[in-house]
């Protein structure tokens, strides 16, 4: 009997210790006992114009540390409370067209007492540069100060000093964004130059190889496959029913042109209709710029593609993945979610950055590329409860009474739209149009358009 009693211990032992190792998530060769992230508002978990709680929480880097550890805890971040900061957009009003505001208010930090730094140091409108000079916030609506806490650090430093078993890092997104969003290009001001960018990203991925940590390094996607630069057509159809071009600085908009996701106010009101008065400079891209800056992107995927072969890192394509959403669409549970604007599921409401389901979308793109690379099973992440949970954002084409890439008469308002653009690192004196440092006063939204 004793030895009965023995065998049945060692039965239940065993398992145990079974269920235990099936319960284990095979990560190959990454380890990630200590994760952290480095980047931008893209790697923050910001949505719709706003850091906030219910976006951090499916941060994804939140979602691969859950699916790499099985852990629902221990991923520290900078949280805000509801509405956010500033106050996440919301769409209002749909009839006679869609009516996008900042929810009034600001929510409050929740997690600023941590006594370590976090494990997602991305901080919203961070550039390459910033990663290696910025340590506080420059004016009031920069949110360094959230993730940084005065310690006289930057985001490397602090995300460095664990040190890190595996890090992920996907910077440079905002030195291309501020052209593209605010329709000024100027190099070296709204976009990083190409040997900037190349010394500067070597210098990141060399300080986080010293830590002996392994990596995971996204690329930059095509700026003209956002929402906030393809929804707008440069055709409006006029109340007689005649189609019309529009009018920018440089006369009616050619093939190639884009009209931003912020001419949708003085679109309504009239603007572009006529030669006479044509949309302003910071409300197109042409498709001059819209080269140049792909250029320059194509300059940074290059530079990230030889870092990521150098440094045995895992290379996540979003530039291709972000294309197809652009073509295909994703196809999840009967739902096909796209890039387009409100109706394509992708994308939240200040036409940059993804929703929850967007952020799970992007989330597997790192865990694909990471299993790949290091030869592990991380799961993938469930993305049904985005789809039919209450994550889901996606608003119809017919509630909207308009297809994707239609819409005109929507009203992106002012506030908004000066929150979006600041939260992208657009410097202050073109977002509010003003003189540039240093300059004599002159109207600086004429610049760039050839």
């Amino acid at each position: 009997m004793h030895r009965l009693k023995i065998l049945a211990g060692l039965l239940a032992l065993a398992l145990l210790l079974t269920a235990g190792a099936a319960f284990a998530v095979d990560t190959g060769s990454a380890n990630f006992t200590k994760y952290v992230a480095l980047g931008d508002s893209l790697t923050a978990g910001f949505s719709s114009g706003s850091i906030v709680v219910t976006y951090q929480a499916n941060s994804y880097p939140a979602l691969i540390y859950r699916e790499a550890t099985g852990k629902t805890t221990g991923f520290e971040q900078p949280t805000v409370s509801v509405p956010g900061l500033p106050g996440v957009l919301r769409l209002v009003s749909l009839v006679p067209g869609p009516v996008i505001t900042p929810t009034p208010g600001q929510g409050q930090p929740t997690n600023l007492n941590l006594q370590r730094p976090y494990d997602n140091m991305a901080i919203p409108g961070a550039r390459l540069h910033d990663l290696l000079t910025k340590t506080q916030s420059t004016s009031a609506s920069d949110p360094t100060d959230l993730v940084l806490r005065h310690l006289g650090f930057t985001q490397l430093q602090q995300g460095l000093s664990f040190p890190p078993t595996f890090v992920s890092l996907w910077i440079g997104n905002n030195d291309a964004l501020a052209a593209a969003t605010s329709g000024i290009v100027i190099d070296g001001v709204t976009l990083t130059t190409a040997e900037q960018f190349d010394a500067e990203f070597r210098i990141v991925a060399g300080a986080i190889a010293s830590t002996g940590a392994k990596m995971a390094i996204a690329n930059i996607p095509n700026v003209t496959s956002i929402p906030f630069v393809t929804t707008i057509s440069r055709f409006v159809t006029l109340p007689n029913g005649q189609v019309v071009t529009l009018n920018g600085p440089n006369g009616p908009l050619q093939a190639g042109d884009f009209v931003l996701l912020t001419a949708g106010p003085d679109i309504a009101q009239g603007r572009g209709i006529s030669p006479a008065n044509p949309l302003a400079d910071s409300e197109v891209l042409s498709a001059a710029e819209a080269a140049a800056i792909q250029d320059r992107v194509n300059h940074y995927n290059a530079t990230i593609t030889a870092v990521a072969n150098e440094r045995g890192a895992a290379l996540v394509d979003t530039n291709a993945a972000l294309r197809n959403l652009s073509t295909a669409g994703v196809h999840v549970g009967g739902v096909t979610y796209t890039s387009a604007f409100l109706t394509g599921g992708v994308f939240g409401y200040d036409g940059v950055h993804p929703t929850a389901f967007g952020y799970g979308y992007v989330a597997n793109l790192f865990i694909d590329a990471i299993n790949a690379k290091f030869g592990g099973d991380i799961p993938p992440v469930d993305l049904r409860p985005f789809v039919f949970g209450t994550q889901s954002t996606t608003v119809t084409a017919s509630s909207t009474g308009k297809a994707a890439g239609q819409l005109t008469d929507f009203i992106f308002t002012n506030e908004a739209r000066r929150n979006l653009l600041l939260s992208l690192g657009v410097p202050k004196w073109i977002v509010d149009n003003e003189p540039a440092p240093g300059t004599k006063p002159h109207h600086p939204r004429g610049r760039g358009k050839g």
